[in-house]
């Protein structure tokens, strides 16, 4: 693959406003948390749960093909994402320019998904549901396949550029999962269901409003992430240098990472977390609409959300001390119990809203070193790669972390689409009336929320029962400055 250079963006006006050799506030806050918060907003209100009630109660497309469409597309459309992350991670690989190898991509990304998050939601008021479905996939597949790949796959690659140093490391993962999880989170849990919703309704107009300012903070975001991150990793080799190496190849990558067992065990818990949670947080609006409240009340999802959701805010000032004093294994351990019971008992007692509630909140606990740390472990596990095959596979693991996200959203959307086709889910109306869902849906619903976010959990745990890695990665990591000090 060729090398890219991006010479256009040599010019000072491109260069990063982070100066410092070392981690600042300044890059922090607004690198790593203010610009992905912003573009994190925009990718959760298409990613899941809304664009899908976009789908079935305002476009009526949940019935082509018996319910097929919808349950499939998503997941062949994840399959063409996995190409396009395999091709991202290469073309990161191969940039060599004055601003980095991740950093020129954040900046192009951001008004392709301006326009292709616009053309999820402009789809023409059609009786050809062929012209409907067309439009649907190709707008779909523009958004996901190519401008947010572009995006996320960058964006995963900027944390274990940024330093070297673990403690460092740690403090930005957190900052950055602050950003992705709680701004994004606050705005869906209580914003969009408590105001949002009920103003938009099924009204396509009204959609393409509040989806245009969306889309608007995507480029905000894109552009303060792009100026307000430093790439210290990248820069060690030299641009100059870097330009007569050639990236090293695919198979080499691939051969590296699986060399690595660390890099194996949190690829394992990505899939296993990413796919059970999606399906749960995908059945959360239809679980609050159905079973604990009723449709588009403006108050039971921001309820479910506000509980399940609270202490991931609080939890972001014990996580740091927990860290220090039992290490992230126990921490990951532990906490993976602690949401498998609330699995459980959301299982048993779903029907009750109390009961609902603390699970959710045993559940938050327990997410709560997924949610701060598990990019932090990935630049860990990533260190270990470079340790023991000599070389760095960042774009390569970024995008097996894509394929990985992008593929179990696409499959966890075609689980719930098909258990709602399946166990005779039935959509609104035009003009907004409804009837009650059968028992079969609400007992379908209720595993969809609470019982694959256990089993995710669960393998959490398990996984993280093996993931030793803390006490020998300072040495690892002095070996490794090392080497390159003789290169």
């Amino acid at each position: 693959m060729k090398v890219f250079s991006f010479r256009q963006l040599d010019r000072k006006a491109f260069d990063s406003r982070i100066k410092s050799d070392t981690v600042k506030n300044t890059e922090r806050w607004i690198g790593f948390f203010l610009g992905p918060a912003l573009v994190a907003t925009s990718y959760a209100t298409v990613s899941g749960a809304y664009l899908n009630l976009f789908y079935t109660d305002v476009l009526h497309i949940g019935s082509i093909g018996a319910g097929l469409f919808l349950a499939l597309m998503p997941v062949f459309s994840k399959v063409l994402d996995a190409i396009t992350n395999v091709f991202m991670g290469r073309v990161v690989d191969s940039t060599v320019s004055r601003q980095g190898k991740a950093r020129p991509w954040i900046l192009l990304s951001g008004p392709l998904m301006f326009v292709s998050l616009i053309l999820l939601f402009m789809v023409p008021v059609s009786a050809n549901t062929l012209l409907t479905a067309v439009w649907v996939t190709c707008s779909y597949n523009l958004y996901f396949c190519v401008s947010y790949t572009m995006y996320n796959l960058s964006n995963v690659v900027t944390l274990p550029l940024s330093t070297r140093d673990s403690k460092k490391r740690d403090t930005l993962a957190m900052a950055q999962s602050i950003g992705i999880n709680m701004v994004p989170g606050l705005i869906l849990a209580v914003i969009f269901p408590s105001f949002i919703q009920p103003y938009i309704g099924v009204d396509q107009g009204k959609w393409i409003r509040v989806m245009f300012m969306m889309a608007f903070l995507a480029v905000v975001g894109t552009l303060l992430q792009y100026f307000f991150i430093r790439e210290r990793v990248t820069e060690e080799g030299g641009t100059e240098k870097e330009k007569s190496v050639m990236p090293v190849s695919l198979k080499d990558q691939v051969k590296g990472c699986l060399g690595s067992r660390y890099w194996v065990l949190i690829m394992v818990a990505l899939l296993a977390y990413y796919l059970c949670h999606n399906v749960g947080v995908n059945s959360m609006l239809y679980y609050a609409n159905w079973v604990v409240g009723t449709y588009n009340d403006g108050k039971t999802l921001t309820l479910l959300n506000m509980v399940g959701q609270a202490l991931l805010g609080p939890g972001v000032l014990v996580i740091w001390p927990l860290v220090r004093k039992v290490g992230k294994q126990k921490l990951f351990v532990g906490c993976g119990m602690i949401s498998v019971a609330g699995g459980l008992l959301g299982m048993f007692y779903g029907s009750s809203f109390m009961a609902a509630l603390g699970a959710l909140t045993l559940r938050s606990i327990g997410e709560l070193p997924v949610t701060y740390l598990m990019l932090s472990v990935l630049a860990d596990a990533l260190d270990h790669v470079e340790y023991k095959a000599g070389f760095r596979c960042d774009g390569f693991s970024s995008s097996v972390y894509s394929i990985i996200i992008t593929v179990s959203a696409g499959v966890g959307l075609g689980i719930l689409n098909l258990g709602l086709s399946q166990s005779g889910y039935i959509a609104p109306l035009s003009d907004g009336s409804w009837v009650e869902q059968t028992a079969a849906v609400k007992n379908f619903l209720i595993f969809a929320t609470f019982g694959f976010p256990a089993v995710g959990a669960l393998i959490i745990a398990i996984v993280f029962g093996f993931f030793n890695l803390e006490k020998t990665l300072p040495e690892m990591q002095e070996e490794i400055k090392k080497r390159r000090g003789e290169a």
